[in-house]
């Protein structure tokens, strides 16, 4: 018998790139699994409602969608946002209590994945049973700026503690500051964390039906990982790789290396 894997998103205004992410789920339904799916939407002005529609129609799970006028908020630690976030994931999670599912991919539908990077999950929960929560190297299209040894960076530093509980060190190839952890990612090992994210996560169902998002003030995923932690452990694979693309027009470049390099003087343990 095949297993069911629940897939968890949600959609804002999401046009632009909305065709590329229903393909890549198109892709995964062409493995050995069934596919059911549980969106949330809310106050999109483009066609994105419509489209989820006619694509969902034809596939098990459920939609729903609403219309409150929330603030519309760049990709920033505000708190407005994370008790808005926690406040939509809350709901799109509700709408999968019912599921018979076995694994749950939490999915943000802006993210470029493909199918190793799911079957690289599947494989982590079925060779660490004391997983609760498997996440992907989120990779951005920002080069590292504190080393300069790869194009790309690690992307979801805000969700990110250590099993220190350190934050991550930003625009960088390697989030951690722990010497050990840093060996274990250059080896492509799991690295055991107390949050992450990435935007390409897969959790238990039988766990997610348990925790809830929440914040005070912080990424709500921090609140999240911590109820998750109650059940298993949290790891993040540096050789699953999925990727986000950044807006670098509305950035500034120079102040971001600054803080980049500030941080590898400040706060850089070996």
């Amino acid at each position: 018998m095949r297993d069911t894997i629940a897939v968890y998103a949600l959609w804002r205004d999401s046009e632009p790139h909305i065709q590329r992410t229903l393909s890549q789920l198109e892709d995964l339904e062409t493995l050995d699994y069934d596919f059911e799916y549980y969106f949330y939407e809310n106050d999109s002005k483009d066609n994105t409602v419509e489209i989820l529609k006619d694509w969902i129609q034809e596939r098990k799970g459920a939609f729903f969608h609403e219309n409150f006028k929330a603030k519309k908020f760049g990709s920033v630690p505000d708190e407005e946002r994370m008790h808005l976030l926690s406040q939509c994931r809350n709901k799109c999670r509700d709408l999968m209590l019912k599921s018979k599912s076995k694994y749950t991919l939490l999915l943000d539908s802006d993210i470029i994945f493909n199918n190793k990077n799911f079957t690289d999950h599947i494989l982590t929960m079925r060779s660490f049973k004391d997983c609760a929560l498997a996440t992907p190297n989120i990779r951005q299209d920002i080069e590292d700026l504190m080393h300069f040894i790869t194009e790309d960076s690690y992307y979801d530093i805000h969700a990110f503690l250590d099993r220190f509980n350190q934050t991550a060190l930003p625009f960088t190839d390697c989030p951690f500051k722990n010497g050990i952890d840093r060996m274990n990612w250059s080896l492509g090992q799991l690295i055991e964390v107390n949050s992450a994210f990435g935007g390409f996560a897969m959790i238990r169902t039988k766990i997610l039906k348990k925790v809830k998002w929440s914040t005070e003030g912080l990424c709500e995923h921090i609140n999240f990982c911590r109820d998750i932690l109650d059940f298993g452990k949290i790891y993040v694979n540096p050789k699953n790789s999925v990727y986000t693309k950044v807006d670098k027009s509305k950035l500034n470049m120079n102040a971001m290396h600054k803080i980049a390099q500030n941080r590898l003087k400040n706060e850089y343990l070996l």
